[in-house]
């Protein structure tokens, strides 16, 4: 009975312990966001949100914003016959449509590096494998391009932002979003590095909606394709009609 109490003791005391460090570490790091929903309406030419937060003063902060995540094909244009047309694709399964990464300036490129990899963050570590089975230096110069055009969207910038430390233990960063972000869910993970050990974590909820005029066609094209098609065309009609007697009369 004696053998069982101490282990039930000891196994009380390991959970409350457990429970405790979690609550230590989660207390240890507090971060939001200027606004948690970007409404993109007629006229949106990108915005810059403000994240901000707090540690225990000691460490360094890193933000990773990313998200929704969609398939991506990736095509090659070859020179054929004289002509320049798609001869390989490569499709990529659960892409974010926008990333992001910032950290303090106290992490040193090798640290940062290192705290990214073991976490599986960053532009180098994400997982963007092909769908199909192809061969590494193929899949390599596929993803390579993939980067590329979303580094031309402005959806990603291989840079890492800079992250401003207040008074050694308030922290703030901005981060753009450009017109052209994907609307859904995003995730934003703010994490907290210690001696290169990452102490806490924190998760910020946002999203990126459509609004007014832009929502409601938005809404309608994707809930009544056909009668939306049909419409587009009528009012395409009536357009050049209107503007064939318009300029018809002088």
């Amino acid at each position: 009975m004696r053998a069982q109490a101490a282990a039930l003791l000891g196994l009380a005391t390991g959970v409350w312990l457990s429970l405790a460090l979690s609550a230590a570490m989660a207390q240890s790091l507090v971060a939001d966001l200027s606004e948690h929903e970007i409404k993109i309406s007629t006229g949106f030419s990108g915005t810059e949100l403000l994240l901000f937060g707090v540690t225990e003063g000691k460490g360094d902060v890193i933000v990773i914003i990313s998200g929704p995540d969609s398939n991506v094909v990736v095509r090659k244009k070859s020179r054929v016959s004289g002509l320049w047309i798609n001869t390989e694709s490569v499709q990529f399964d659960t892409v974010p449509g926008f990333y992001h990464v910032s950290a303090t300036a106290g992490l040193s490129d090798d640290a940062l590096d290192d705290v990214l990899r073991d976490n599986g963050v960053g532009f180098r570590y994400l997982n963007l494998s092909p769908a199909a089975d192809i061969g590494p230096t193929q899949g390599a110069a596929f993803r390579e391009a993939l980067l590329r055009r979303k580094a031309v969207q402005k959806l990603y910038d291989r840079k890492v932002g800079p992250i401003e430390i207040v008074g050694g233990a308030l922290f703030r960063t901005r981060v753009p979003f450009p017109a052209n972000v994907p609307i859904g869910q995003y995730h934003v993970d703010v994490y907290h590095v210690v001696d290169g050990w990452v102490t806490a974590t924190t998760e910020i909820p946002l999203t990126v909606e459509k609004a007014g005029m832009e929502a409601s066609i938005f809404r309608i094209a994707h809930q009544y394709p056909a009668a939306y098609g049909v419409f587009a065309i009528l009012i395409a009609v009536m357009a050049g009609y209107g503007a064939g007697m318009l300029f018809g009369r002088r």
